[in-house]
């Protein structure tokens, strides 16, 4: 399927957008493609998800949370079903912008950071429900994936793909005067879907990819290939699995208030960013030693996951009483 794709005509002219933008590159519009294509990635989600959590709104936070692995799942698994290559290696002598090469991991077909960026800022502008709020989530959501084309890591039918599953995903999700994922029992069952269905893809990884020809890929690049693929799909697992279990023990025992005085917001947003991205860090290595395996990912971003919703909302009370005496 995937020769199929980069033989055709679209694909053709996809490449020969890529080597019109390769053309016009500078150093300064690198870097501010560069700082573009940031706002599409992972940090960008847990900051944005965690800091609507925590601070601004719980249940649509969560219903958040809940739109966005599922997005980032049905991404992963058409990645994986169609074995697209990057632009790169279809034309080994097209150039890319080196900084933006680890950002650029598993398979072309569509652009993660484009789909991300009509989630995450599509997402708050549902939230803000203001004309204007609307116009600039879509402004970074272009921005974003035109950055991926001039990066050269994107092809437009990635971009452009990515856009529409993004908005798809975004309307079912977000479309007004839904409820959707913000009951305790419906929303552990769709959480639980998402889930089953990153699993799902571990498993088609490791039976289908690992086993497939993939096409413009020698057999030790096309192993490496697959092992970040299976290294983000149980990054997937390892997230939804904290979010299921964070969730419930949040709701169950916890059922705090997202309401505080302004400076215990930003001591509880700066705190609880600090603790989950100094776990981010330190478990990587820690984990390391216990295994090889690209699992370990996954239990790194369970724990990650599970700490930000099921433990640290436990200083929240004691942090709000704080506010109200001072």
């Amino acid at each position: 399927m995937a020769e199929t794709i980069t033989q055709s005509g679209l694909f053709d002219w996809s490449m020969g957008v890529l080597r019109q933008l390769e053309a016009i590159r500078t150093p300064i519009l690198d870097k501010l493609m560069s700082l573009f294509t940031v706002l599409g990635q992972e940090m960008a989600f847990i900051v944005v998800g965690l800091i609507l959590v925590w601070c601004i709104d719980k249940r649509f936070g969560y219903r958040f949370l809940l739109m966005y692995m599922l997005g980032t799942s049905v991404n992963q698994v058409v990645k994986a079903i169609f074995m697209i290559p990057r632009p790169w290696a279809v034309d080994p002598e097209l150039t890319i912008v080196e900084s933006a090469r680890d950002g650029a991991t598993g398979f072309s077909f569509p652009s993660g950071h484009t789909q991300s960026g009509v989630l995450m800022y599509g997402g708050v502008a549902a939230k803000i429900k203001k004309g204007w709020a609307y116009f600039v989530a879509c402004a970074l959501a272009l921005l974003i994936g035109f950055s991926r084309m001039y990066l050269g890591v994107h092809t437009p039918l990635d971009v452009i793909t990515a856009l529409v599953m993004g908005v798809v995903i975004l309307l079912i999700c977000m479309r007004p005067n839904s409820n959707f994922g913000e009951k305790r029992g419906p929303y552990l069952i769709a959480v639980g879907a998402v889930l089953l269905l990153s699993f799902g893809l571990v498993l088609f990884i490791k039976k289908v990819c690992a086993n497939a020809e993939i096409p413009y890929y020698s057999a030790d690049e096309a192993k490496q290939l697959v092992s970040l693929c299976l290294k983000d799909a149980w990054v997937l697992v390892g997230t939804c699995a904290g979010l299921f279990l964070g969730y419930a023990v949040e709701s169950k025992f916890i059922d705090y208030s997202t309401e505080a005085v302004w400076w215990v917001q930003i001591i509880k947003a700066l705190l609880g960013l600090a603790i989950v991205v100094g776990l981010r860090m330190v478990l990587k290595p820690l984990l390391a030693h216990v295994s090889d395996s690209v699992a370990m990912d996954g239990v790194r971003y369970f724990l990650m996951s599970f700490v930000a919703l099921g433990v640290y909302p436990l200083l929240f009370k004691p942090l709000s009483r704080l506010g109200k005496k001072a």
